[in-house]
């Protein structure tokens, strides 16, 4: 892919052989290759997620042979922030399902990371993490170092997304 497509490309940042989450804050990033693309986060081997038609609480076990089984396009991004469950689980419990740009699945990132709710799309939440020091570096699964970024949309396309989940 064209590095003048990407919002965000990920190539500057540090690249982990693999992923080992541990007890740090990891960001998810889904379908790199579409518009726009999922998120969810994890911490101590738990993934928690925001969609279109509820919430995920899986284990990151089960959320990586979901990635491997259907080839998802995944980028994972490991933090230097930490938090507990209990409070990742109190802030997606806030939530039903996501259902516009006001409320989508970066909705409870921001909050968990306790950034500005006005950062309207991922590639507006990485280059704030990246401008605080809060990213640690980034691993990939079924994508290429080509696609290692995040295409460029707007705000409106997530209304789109959503609107058409919901059709």
């Amino acid at each position: 892919m064209d590095k003048l497509i990407f919002d965000f490309s990920f190539n500057h940042l540090k690249y982990l052989q693999e992923y080992n989450g541990g007890d740090a804050l990891s960001l998810w990033i889904f379908h790199v290759d579409k518009i726009p693309p999922h998120v969810g986060i994890s911490q101590d081997g738990f993934f928690y997620s925001l969609k279109s038609n509820g919430k995920d609480y899986s284990l990151e076990s089960s959320v990586f042979q979901i990635i491997e089984n259907k080839s998802i396009k995944c980028l994972i991004v490991k933090l230097r922030n930490k938090s507990n469950k209990a409070v990742i689980q109190a802030v997606f419990d806030q939530y039903e399902r996501a259902f516009s740009a006001e409320v989508s699945c970066l909705t409870p990132i921001k909050e968990i990371l306790g950034l500005d709710k006005y950062i309207p799309k991922l590639s507006s939440l990485l280059f704030e993490l990246e401008s605080r020091n809060m990213i640690v570096g980034y691993c990939g699964f079924n994508v290429t170092k080509s696609e290692c970024g995040i295409l460029n949309y707007d705000v409106s396309d997530i209304d789109k997304r959503l609107n058409l989940l919901h059709a």
